[in-house]
């Protein structure tokens, strides 16, 4: 697996306690969407009882001229350090690493379904098709606590209405303000949005007891395994 050492050149908000990264991309480096990688403190001055290595799905597209990763600010030495680490400092990072990414077969639409920072890959897929092949049917649950925790909300919405072939639900688990969907990602939400169940490809990725929740669901709505892609990010 490759190996690089990434320079920090930018860093900012994008929801609360959460960032992203903008690290320097590397001469020639390419990756495929929906890849991560390993991400490794340089001789920090603290130390997680962890470890000092974390993966992160990359939200960048190869068009961009960075290496991105978004992340919440917890309460891990690792997040800690990265959260405070001066601009131009370095970071290991090996890979891309994964096969998290969309099926070939475009007349197949892709369910994207997203918990929190589970975003992350599929951010970069969305950014990339709009741009590409906006032709391609892409629906996006994306589930959060309120509207003030969803990363990318505005770019998202955004990017829907500008592309009717991509379709953004967000659902709102605890928010007495928000004036859209409500509560969890379920069979029902599901089914009134996708109304042909045997047709897409499913993606999931989130907190593990999420992406095993809604696994679980889409089985039971009899959607076909071979058509459930699943990747989880356990809390660090």
């Amino acid at each position: 697996m490759p190996i690089h050492t990434l320079k920090l050149i930018s860093r900012r908000a994008v929801a609360s306690a959460t960032i992203t990264c903008d690290f320097e991309k590397p001469a020639r480096f390419t990756f495929r969407l929906g890849q991560y990688g390993g991400f490794t403190h340089i001789n920090p001055a603290i130390s997680d009882p962890g470890g000092m290595t974390r993966r992160f799905s990359l939200l960048s597209t190869p068009d961009d001229h960075v290496i991105s990763i978004v992340t919440r600010i917890q309460q891990s030495v690792f997040k800690k350090v990265l959260s405070e680490m001066p601009i131009e400092s370095q970071i290991k990072f090996a890979g891309p690493s994964g096969n998290f990414t969309l099926h070939e077969n475009y007349e197949l639409p892709a369910v994207l379904i997203a918990g929190g920072i589970g975003i992350a890959p599929f951010f970069s897929i969305i950014r990339h098709h709009s741009k590409h092949q906006p032709q391609r049917q892409i629906v996006l649950f994306y589930g959060n606590q309120s509207k003030a925790t969803t990363a990318f909300h505005e770019e998202l919405a955004e990017l829907a209405h500008e592309n009717k072939n991509f379709n953004y639900i967000p659902v709102m688990a605890n928010d007495a303000a928000w004036q859209g969907e409500a509560g969890f990602i379920t069979h029902t939400l599901i089914k009134k949005y996708v109304p042909d169940l045997q047709k897409p490809v499913f993606y999931v990725c989130g907190a593990p007891a999420m992406v095993t929740a809604l696994q679980e669901t889409l089985l039971e709505m009899d959607i076909p395994t071979d058509n459930i892609k699943v990747e989880d990010f356990p809390g660090y």
